[in-house]
């Protein structure tokens, strides 16, 4: 049986959404040669909507906080939603296919 990756969308501007073509790319098992999930795929219309959102988000207190802000402490931030996302997709994994996880 086939491990499936769980379908994702774009993130931009707090919210999970299709790419404006909905065009997706396969991801497909090198092992199998079996397509095993997608990912979206971004044009440039989608680079620059989501430049134009982090602008946005920049500029609601100025940009100052954020500008001002140590290596260090951005890191943190960074960190934290990497450990969210991870976390999430792991969670993902493990639902779609407690079948697999089972037999072991």
């Amino acid at each position: 049986m086939a491990i499936l990756i769980p379908s994702r969308q774009l993130f931009i501007d707090g919210n999970w959404r299709e790419p404006v073509r909905k065009t997706r790319i396969p991801i497909i098992n090198p092992a199998t040669e079996q397509i095993i999930g997608d990912i979206p795929a971004a044009t440039a219309e989608d680079v620059d909507i989501a430049v134009e959102a982090a602008r946005r988000a920049l500029a609601r207190n100025g940009g100052r906080e954020w500008a001002s802000a140590s290596g260090a402490h951005r890191a943190k931030y960074l960190r934290a939603i990497a450990v969210k996302t991870i976390g999430q997709a792991y969670e993902d994994m493990q639902t779609q296919n407690q079948h697999l996880l089972c037999a072991i």
